[in-house]
């Protein structure tokens, strides 16, 4: 029986009309959350074992505010995907951690901004936001902009004095003592606390403080229009480039029912692949700094300032690029932009020898990860884990070879594993993928299509500036998008692509209106910071820094 079926007949789902990304997608009853997410995960063929993602939208029409939760579910095989949108008739829902632990924080975070109580939750408070905080930010009753709102005052004094008072609930057990590491402290790799329960130099348990890093990028997206709203991907995942910018504009394409040029397409996957190296580079001279080394760091922030400043000639941009545009890309690449490719890519590969020896091939550093940090693969299915984290349990998933999008199916690249899971192999892994991309942009050099760079005579895409300088009409519709008075077509979209952090995930939900109606996030360091809450227990002190580090989170990417 087909599963549309089962879910119709068993759990009495609709169909959804207005999904433009192919993705089967149900409106489920409230009544049925706990059993059909209980049947996709244990009985269905094949089981639907990743919560991807969790969250919320509100909707007001004439009869007043509506709550809906939306859940993205996966079997990690191709293109085996489920949306279920659950409408709510008041503020409370059931909490699914029982089923999907993973949960447990999306359900913190809709609790968090929207003000859904989830009956059941084991730790049901605020994730993002201080306790101090009043009101939901993602109601639409809420301001977009902070100066709208009165001055948030804290009630409970400032953080370092919170920080300095223990709860009832914070007393140590005996023979324990609690331990703050962070949110000022260089292994916690930004402004991230992590309460520690200890016995002698063993953590007992793992209480992760985020938020210090949020900046309500979901709500911002609100208040833009969809074009303007494209610097703000870049800065989600500072490091990550433009793979930060795909996956949002893919959701836009989709709901406009945009196809690219062949070209476009190609110039994205070269600087996607560009920004994948120069991610994984600062991954591995930072991680050798938290262990104790420089040496990698040196070596490879010398290779990553070459990218670099080929980001730069290729786009204007450095660290944040900008670059990509609704229906294509900004420009097209520079003359000779072969023959300076080559000569970079050559670099880099000499260049990372130094930096495996001085890393996975060093003695010390081998004693400092080989069987630390060990993410099983029930483990890294548990938390939602993707990206290297998933990769480095045995599980080939590599969003751009088993979904591939941009000209990745027309590229010859593997996708490298392990089966160990610990620290080591996590570094290793970077290694290799940086090794994968080079010969992705080596094919690029030779296979780069001809052709336009921008999707022609769609609404959404901007017009050419030599056509807006030779017709008024053209000129008039820039005008027109610049003032963002109008937008892709009523539906909803989600936008995938495989960043240097994990799966990237853009839910983009459309009014018809010049912005966003809701949008959504979804980002690979979530929830593998989570997972920590698992994977610290029983670790020393030196071993947990050195676990953390391991799975290549960024703050920014972790509380957007």
């Amino acid at each position: 029986m087909l599963l549309a079926e089962i879910l119709q007949r068993r759990f009495a789902a609709q169909p959804a009309s207005d999904a433009r990304d192919n993705l089967p997608d149900f409106f489920l009853p409230e009544t049925q959350i706990l059993a059909a997410l209980a049947y996709l995960r244990e009985e269905h063929q094949p089981p639907m074992r990743l919560l991807f993602d969790l969250t919320a939208r509100e909707e007001i029409d004439a009869a007043g505010s509506h709550l809906t939760l939306l859940y993205h579910l996966h079997s990690l095989q191709p293109g085996d995907w489920l949306r279920l949108r659950v409408p709510l008739a008041g503020e409370h829902a059931p909490s699914c951690t029982a089923i999907y632990p993973a949960a447990n924080w999306y359900e913190r975070e809709v609790y968090d901004l929207f003000g859904i109580v989830f009956a059941d939750h084991p730790d049901l408070r605020r994730i993002l936001l201080s306790p101090d905080w009043e009101g939901y930010p993602l109601r639409k009753v809420e301001p977009i902009r902070a100066t709208e709102r009165p001055p948030l005052r804290f009630e409970r004094g400032c953080l370092q004095e919170q920080l300095a008072v223990y709860s009832p609930e914070d007393a140590p057990g005996e023979g324990e003592m609690l331990l703050n590491v962070g949110p000022h402290h260089p292994g916690t790799h930004g402004i991230l606390r992590y309460r520690l329960r200890l016995r002698g130099e063993r953590v007992v348990s793992v209480d992760p403080d985020i938020g210090y890093h949020h900046r309500g990028v979901e709500k911002i997206a609100e208040g833009h229009s969809y074009h303007n709203f494209i610097p703000y991907t870049d800065r989600v995942d500072y490091l990550g480039g433009v793979l930060g910018e795909w996956p949002y504009l893919r959701a836009v394409e989709a709901l406009a029912g945009i196809t690219l040029p062949e070209r476009a397409e190609g110039i994205r996957t070269l600087l996607a692949e560009i920004c994948r190296i120069e991610s994984h580079l600062v991954w591995l001279g930072s991680y050798g700094n938290d262990l104790g080394t420089m040496g990698p760091a040196f070596y490879a922030f010398r290779d990553r300032s070459l990218l670099l400043d080929l980001i730069e000639e290729f786009t204007g941009g450095r660290l944040h690029p900008q670059f990509f545009r609704i229906g294509g890309v900004a420009e097209d690449l520079p003359e000779g932009w072969q023959e300076r490719l080559r000569v970079v890519l050559d670099k880099v590969e000499n260049g990372l020898r130094d930096t495996e020896t001085l890393s996975v091939d060093n003695a010390i550093f081998r004693a400092r990860t080989r069987g630390i940090g060990k993410v099983s693969a029930a483990m890294a299915e548990r938390w939602g884990a993707t990206s290297i984290v998933l990769r480095s349990t045995g599980t080939a998933w590599d969003l751009r070879k088993t979904e591939p999008y941009g000209l990745y199916p027309q590229l010859q690249f593997d996708v490298p594993t392990s089966t160990d899971g610990d620290a080591w192999s996590r570094t290793w892994l970077h290694l290799q993928e940086i090794r994968e991309s080079i010969g992705i942009l080596r094919q690029l050099l030779e296979q780069m299509p001809g052709g336009p760079i921008l999707a022609r005579d769609a609404a959404e895409v901007l017009m050419p500036k030599d056509r807006t300088l030779r017709d008024i009409e053209t000129l008039i519709h820039h005008f027109e998008q610049m003032a963002a008075e109008f937008g892709p077509p009523a539906g909803v979209a989600l936008g995938l692509g495989e960043s240097a952090r994990g799966m990237l995930g853009y839910f983009v939900c459309s009014d018809g209106g010049p912005r966003p109606q809701r949008l959504r996030v979804r980002t690979g360091s979530f929830p593998h910071v989570q997972m920590i809450t698992e994977l610290g227990q029983g670790l020393g002190i030196p071993d947990f820094i050195a676990s953390i580090g391991s799975l290549d989170y960024v703050l920014a990417d972790l509380d957007r």
